[in-house]
């Protein structure tokens, strides 16, 4: 009997719970890699807007800097709304690249994803982003720091605020005319 209650003490021990082997589906790192990677995605198949805007809760609120015809924030409310930003952005922007910053130090590199509990019962998450994307009108391709604020409840986005540096925002140069060493 003793030996039996050793052999399952250990094993428990020996095996990590599911939750620190995988994260859950709605945890909120997977929320936010899963925003990028549907923001990438996004075109003007129905489809990719459908899964972008899935992320979010029905009634949240996406913020954003002010596009060239207007001033202040842009704030787009509940599903509709979404759904204008990222027709909007997918045909603002081709070969969209956005990916979450890494940093490095002590020779380990990592993708930071900061948490925070918020008092609406769900995270606040902050995360640094960088754009590559070119410019549907210009041909002109750019690169541009950013950072996301997300609020997460129930495994959905209820609200979301992105800046990006366009201040910051740098020209790329084209493929074709690089120098290769």
């Amino acid at each position: 009997m003793r030996a039996a209650l050793l052999t399952s003490m250990a094993l428990l021990l020996a095996v990590p719970p599911a939750s620190s082997q995988t994260p859950a589906a709605d945890s909120p790192a997977v929320v936010v890699r899963q925003w990028i990677e549907r923001l990438n995605a996004l075109s003007d198949v129905p489809a990719t807007l459908d899964a972008f805007v899935a992320l979010y809760a029905p009634d949240a609120l996406h913020i954003t800097g002010p596009t060239p015809d207007q001033r202040g924030t842009a704030t787009y409310r509940g599903h509709q709304g979404l759904r204008v930003f990222a027709a909007r952005l997918a045909a603002r922007e081709e070969r969209r690249v956005y990916r979450l910053e890494t940093e490095t130090a002590r020779e380990t590199t990592a993708t930071l994803i900061h948490e925070t509990p918020g008092p609406w019962g769900g995270p606040a998450v902050a995360v640094q982003i960088v754009a590559t994307y070119t410019d549907a009108a210009t041909k002109t391709r750019y690169a541009a720091p950013g950072a996301v604020f997300f609020q997460i409840a129930g495994g959905q986005i209820r609200r979301s605020r992105v800046y990006m540096g366009d201040g910051e925002r740098a020209e790329v140069e084209v493929e074709a005319t690089r120098k290769k060493p």
